[in-house]
């Protein structure tokens, strides 16, 4: 029996399988592109490496491999604050964004 390949993106670029597990987590997301482009949403779920962004803005603009910056909005108490990461987008669907993390050794 031949291994059914990995699935791909709109692309053809093949996903990679996930390394880490993801979790729940509903929070306000934007991610910010190459010439000024931005795309807002909430998070559907994170982990240390990447996050979706659920989204109903258009996405027709976004390529996978676009490199960025997400901005995401965290509570403490009654303080709202951003965080930031450096981010690749890794897989665009209907739904929305998935964004890779890039790590500081990258």
């Amino acid at each position: 029996m031949t291994p059914e390949p990995p699935p791909s993106t709109p692309s053809g670029i093949p996903e990679r399988p996930r390394t880490e597990a993801r979790f729940p987590f509903h929070t306000k997301i934007r991610l910010e592109v190459a010439l000024g482009q931005s795309v807002s949403g909430f998070t559907a779920d994170v982990s240390m490496s990447g996050a979706f962004m659920e989204s109903d803005m258009p996405t027709d603009e976004l390529r996978v491999g676009d490199k960025g910056v997400v901005f995401l909005e965290m509570k403490e108490g009654e303080s709202t604050y951003e965080v930031s990461f450096p981010c690749t987008v890794a897989r665009i669907n209907p739904r929305g964004v998935g964004l890779d993390f890039e790590s500081e050794e990258a």
